[in-house]
């Protein structure tokens, strides 16, 4: 009876070890395995707050297969070329991740063990990012055109990357007009087709990830693990763009949002794409001076009566009277008033406040606190928790070169995946 019950438990064994090791996806000669697949799910799920029901998991698992392949096909390519990432620089990666997002040192490193999640899945992600930046850095060099004539010369011909005077001189141009325009700072999730099949299981792909950053799963950590695009490695992060910077479809989207929005799902050029619309700089807003405000309101009832309205605006004056800087301003109008609401702006040029507020603003010193105001919605009251007068840096020849570099560099680095896509051996057994 022990021999037949230890023969159970050695089959159970085996088949355990058969489901945990059947075949994802063969890239060439490498395999994903599902269980692979399950764990990125899993953390790309524990990162980003996404929901990790069994439904949730099954939609997201075509997306985030494609990727996986995507990383093998450019650690294959780094083999290849011996690229090698020392282990130093996959956890300086993961370090800089954490800082970003506010995590301790170590977070990912707990989280994964906490719920028994290979650090090598989320190590061989990094590992893929800087060889395939590595790689196509090293393949397109940034050369002078001198420099090129004389390879041709020489037979030595190998492909470069160029920036011509012009580009440049462009380039510092358009940089000194965005100070006369409205700049916007995005962030993007962005899932890519390569063909018309794949289209409609993408377009509904991102429409469940729409649906859950509406629930309040975290942009940056979905937009590391499931953006396709060269930004996701910042956390979809695209700088401060203006109108003319972006796709029509994006700045036709971004025009009717407000700082703190979501984009629905676009179709652009590369694919369908999400927008966060982060923060803006309005025209003329450069170099002035930067303010870190309190804001608290004092909410009015419904069918409020003018007696109560004064009330609740002595109730403010109370409120400012004992308050001595921002952290305690904050929490003195919670004990007298426990409906007070506060927001705190961190780091806005006096331009993007409200015009009947600006005045009142700049008469304020740092923790000096303002009447209450009357307003619609209640009494609001002001304090200036801090003032800085940035330093504006010329923009030089080397900024621009570095930012065209950059833009050339993400053109070839797409063009090459697609290419390794098409010549690679891909079989999806899902």
């Amino acid at each position: 009876m022990r021999c037949f019950l230890i023969l159970i438990s050695l089959l159970i064994g085996v088949g355990e070890a058969r489901a945990s090791s059947r075949i994802a996806a063969v890239v060439n000669n490498t395999i994903i395995s599902q269980a692979d697949l399950m764990n990125r799910l899993r953390f790309a799920a524990l990162s980003s707050g996404l929901e990790p029901t069994t439904e949730n998991l099954e939609k997201m698992k075509a997306q985030m297969l494609r990727g996986m392949i995507d990383e093998q096909l450019q650690l294959q390519i780094g083999k290849q070329y011996g690229i090698d990432i020392a282990p130093d620089h996959v956890q300086a990666a993961i370090n800089d991740i954490e800082e970003s997002n506010g995590m301790a040192a170590g977070t990912v490193t707990k989280m994964l063990a906490d719920n028994n999640i290979p650090l090598k899945i989320f190590e061989d992600q990094i590992r893929a990012q800087l060889t395939w930046l590595i790689f196509i850095r090293e393949k397109y060099p940034l050369k002078t055109f001198e420099d090129q004539l004389g390879k041709k010369q020489h037979s030595e011909f190998s492909p470069s990357l160029q920036i011509a005077d012009w580009e440049i001189e462009q380039e510092i141009k358009l940089q000194q007009e965005k100070e006369t325009k409205k700049q916007y700072h995005l962030a993007e999730i962005v899932l890519p087709f390569d063909t018309p099949s794949q289209e409609e299981e993408v377009k509904n792909t991102l429409n469940q990830l729409h649906g859950e950053l509406q629930k309040g799963a975290q942009f940056q950590a979905l937009a590391q693990q499931f953006s396709g695009s060269a930004t996701s490695s910042q956390g979809g992060d695209m700088g401060w763009l203006t109108e003319d910077q972006l796709e029509p479809e994006i700045a036709e989207a971004v025009a009717q949002m407000s700082p703190n929005q979501l984009s629905q799902p676009l179709r652009t050029s590369q694919g369908y794409v999400i927008i966060a619309f982060i923060e803006q700089k309005l025209p003329g807003s450069e170099g002035q001076t930067l303010l870190t405000m309190q804001q608290v309101l004092l909410p009015f009832p419904e069918d409020v009566t003018e007696e109560r309205a004064k009330e609740i605006m002595r109730k403010g004056a109370e409120i400012g009277k004992a308050a001595k800087n921002c952290p305690t301003f904050e929490k003195i109008a919670k004990e007298k008033f426990p409906s007070a609401t506060s927001h705190l702006t961190k780091g806005e040029p006096l331009a993007s406040f409200p015009g009947p507020l600006q005045n009142i603003i700049i008469s304020l010193e740092i923790n000096q606190i303002s009447e209450p105001l009357l307003t619609q919605d209640g009494a609001l009251i002001l304090m200036v928790c801090e003032k800085e007068s940035p330093q504006i840096q010329e923009f030089s020849r080397d900024n621009a070169i570095e930012i065209l570099a950059g833009r050339k560099h993400t053109l070839l680095a797409r063009r090459e995946l697609r290419d390794l896509r098409r010549q690679a051996f891909i079989d999806m057994r899902m």
